[in-house]
């Protein structure tokens, strides 16, 4: 193999020291071999051969996460760490265990989906705990109720691992694209200020959480993708390069996440606090992925362990005292032994790994209700809404997140859960259409006086005197946004009020159609979709339709004959970028609602709801 790579072979056996090094295949014999015949077969060989050789770099590559030190290695605290794993080795080297020869766990049969095989299948919660949802995928394995109140409890270890310094200059170069340009286009108007840890706790969790850094790295590759996309043809080999990168990172974060799961699995939530933080937040970091590739057939799953591991978070380890709530509690022992210091109103200063926890609860809330709506439930995090997003000063305010004040988030999910109610009542035969009329015009009276309150929009078509910071193209990097600007904040603000409009608008004709059944031709829904409309001609810009997706959909499903035109035309302003995230998926939808309004299919209102269009393509559509 030497001879054919045109390497010095010293001619060790069984294995030349050359071979060795590289892990490949030796192949030594006195007599020449027959593929070597200066032809096709040696081309081929040599082919596979370098094949091999990047195979086997791969794997060595992938070996190093858990071996390179860095320099947290060498602190006590690690050196403590290191002799606890080494005990734990110990023990576990006596126990039986069933694993693959490499003691990962087996791969997924259904691919993509990390799950499958590493979340049992039973209802029950770890340590027999009865208060976490029956649907909860997620068990422990190895802890049982008998072993923790007998006080055997493990020292907590890490699941997540912290990747080595020397990372290839590709990962550092494409971190940066994803801090610098992905994030600010997926969440523009997230802009915390320095004293609230800034965006610093980004990069921080990066470098702590492998699964989330190889999904952030393919979120990057997927921009990039899309950008080379709009090149018309160009660039052909740079996309094959981008697209096999891509894949190669999202394979590494499944198993990764793969392996953190397992892992909590068999400690359990309960002995495994800051490892469960971390899943969560990697979980709902795939989330992100599955809803910004438009990949609407994975993320029910990751939804339900989302929300799992987030149940089972604040049953086995919040601490209710006083006017502390739950997740609160959890968000002080995250920090510990810093604490809150409050700057102004609900600000903080807050430690990297409370701004991570705080940022990925808002995000999970927010899909959680959107998720609802298309589901046709009642949001299963609802519960904690009244600590979390109600009030004048909620504990989430998601405005600074995903442009929509908390306060139509929760109407959304009084909706979600009322439209359940609906269906459960028809499902008996009891519905007591004066109740249902009654609940939603109480939703909608909340919506109304809180929408009165809002700035009125700009005359102008398009609010181009408004700081939006959705406008911008994702080429623009985070420095280009004028934030640093003194008035800045109070023009961010304007356009939060402008998104907030848009979204507490389309859930008043999202109660119209709970109310009536899907009858495009009623006054009331005209009126709400009509507003709806002029609202969306208000953006500053065709990029700003990303973060009103779902009122986007729910308002050209329902718009009446002839106003096609204006839906398909605010997709194809976007250019490239409507299919980075849910936009076209949105068209989609609407489209073959038409299309079945055009064939008379949807001429029984009552057959039809918001739930039945956002399933129209033959899946369940996450619009967010």
């Amino acid at each position: 193999m030497a001879r054919l790579r045109r390497k010095k072979c010293d001619e060790a056996r069984p294995v030349c020291a050359a071979c060795g090094a590289l892990e490949i295949d030796c192949h030594y014999s006195d007599a020449k071999p027959e593929w070597m015949d200066g032809g096709l077969r040696e081309k081929q060989m040599a082919d596979e051969l370098k094949a091999m050789v990047k195979q086997k770099a791969n794997e060595r590559r992938e070996r190093k996460w858990g071996l390179l030190p860095t320099m947290m290695d060498f602190s006590p605290s690690a050196q403590m760490m290191q002799q606890q794993q080494q005990q734990l080795l110990q023990d576990s080297q006596s126990s039986d265990r069933v694993m693959s020869d490499s003691g990962d766990p087996l791969p997924s049969e259904y691919g993509y989906n990390p799950f499958s095989t590493i979340l049992s299948e039973s209802s029950q919660s770890p340590a027999g705990s009865s208060s976490t949802s029956a649907s909860s995928p997620l068990t422990t394995t190895t802890t049982t109720e008998s072993q923790v109140s007998a006080g055997h409890h493990q020292p907590v270890l890490p699941a997540v691992d912290s990747f080595s310094e020397n990372k290839s200059e590709v990962e550092v170069n494409f971190t940066m694209i994803y801090l610098d340009y992905v994030v600010p286009f997926l969440f523009p108007f997230y802009r915390p200020c320095l004293l609230e840890s800034s965006r610093g706790w980004m990069l921080v969790l990066l470098m702590k959480n492998r699964a989330l850094f190889h999904t952030a790295l393919s979120l990057a590759n997927w921009l990039y993708a899309v950008l080379f996309d709009s090149m018309k043809g160009q660039h052909s080999a740079c996309r094959r390069a981008n697209w096999a990168e891509l894949q190669v990172h999202q394979e590494t974060a499944i198993k990764a996440l793969q392996e953190d799961i397992k892992a909590l699995n068999e400690r359990g939530v309960a002995n495994a606090f800051l490892e469960s933080v971390g899943c969560m937040q990697s979980v709902i970091q795939l989330l992100e992925f599955d809803i910004t590739m438009g990949e609407m057939s994975n993320w029910q799953a990751h939804h339900d362990v989302a929300v799992a591991l987030f149940d089972q978070l604040i049953t086995h380890h919040a601490v209710r005292d006083g006017d502390v709530g739950a997740w609160t509690s959890i968000l002080d022992r995250i920090g510990f032994p810093f604490f809150r210091i409050r700057i102004e109103n609900e600000k903080y200063i807050l430690a990297s790994d409370q701004s991570a926890f705080k940022f990925y609860t808002a995000y999970l809330l927010w899909i959680d209700v959107i998720a609802a709506t298309a589901l046709g439930t009642a949001p299963r995090l609802q519960r904690y809404h009244a600590e979390l997003l109600q009030g004048d000063r909620p504990a989430i305010q998601l405005g600074e997140y995903v442009g929509c004040e908390s306060w139509v988030v929760a109407e959304i999910a009084e909706a979600a859960a009322l439209a359940t109610w609906k269906r459960e009542q028809q499902s008996k035969g009891i519905l007591s259409m004066i109740e249902l009329v009654h609940r939603a015009c109480a939703i909608q009276r909340r919506l109304r006086t809180k929408m009165a309150s809002l700035p009125s929009v700009p005359a102008s078509d398009r609010a181009g005197n408004i700081y939006d910071p959705s406008a911008y193209h994702p080429v623009t990097p985070y420095s280009g946004f004028h934030e640093m600007l003194a008035e800045s904040s109070s023009k961010k603000s304007q356009a939060v009020s402008l998104h907030t409009q848009i979204w507490a608008q389309a859930t008043l004709t999202y109660i119209n159609v709970l109310a009536s059944g899907l009858q495009p031709s009623l006054p009331e829904i005209q009126s709400s979709v009509e507003a709806t409309m002029a609202l969306l001609r208000a953006l500053p810009s065709p990029l700003a339709l990303r973060t009103v997706t779902w009122p986007f959909a729910l308002t050209g499903c329902l718009a009446p004959t002839g106003q096609e035109a204006f839906f398909t035309g605010l997709v194809a302003d976007m250019g490239a970028m409507h299919v980075f995230g849910t936009v076209r998926e949105a068209l989609n939808i609407m489209q073959s609602v038409w299309q079945h309004r055009e064939g008379g299919c949807c001429a029984d209102p009552q057959m039809w709801d918001v739930a039945t269009c956002f399933s129209v393509l033959g899946h369940i559509s996450l619009l967010v």
